[in-house]
């Protein structure tokens, strides 16, 4: 392993070892796994796609785009997504730090 190498290892230990990268890594696994949360994300994606088949159809696309709405919402509300979307935001903040030290 050259110098280079081993730098980049020792950046990626250090990397995945910051509390927000592991706090982001856990709560993905949560939410990947959780049973009311994959339920949500399967009705919003049949509502998103009823909406699509039926823009001719003002009735029916805007029966479900409330529906969709409702669901997304319920789905965003959910505290492990609002967990997520913070810490996502934290480790989105650390990538770019450190893109700007590279650069």
């Amino acid at each position: 392993m050259n110098n280079l190498e081993s730098q980049l290892e020792k950046l990626k230990d250090t990397l995945f070892n910051q509390e927000c990268v592991k706090t982001y890594f856990s709560l993905k696994r949560q939410i990947e796994q959780n049973v009311e949360l994959n339920e949500l994300r399967e009705i919003i994606k049949f509502h998103a796609q009823e909406m699509t088949k039926n823009m001719e159809n003002d009735e029916i696309y805007f029966k479900n785009k409330e529906l969709y709405e409702k669901v997304l919402n319920e789905y965003n509300e959910h505290p492990l997504i609002a967990d997520y979307n913070v810490v996502f935001e934290e480790v989105n903040s650390l990538l770019k730090q450190l893109k700007n030290i590279i650069e």
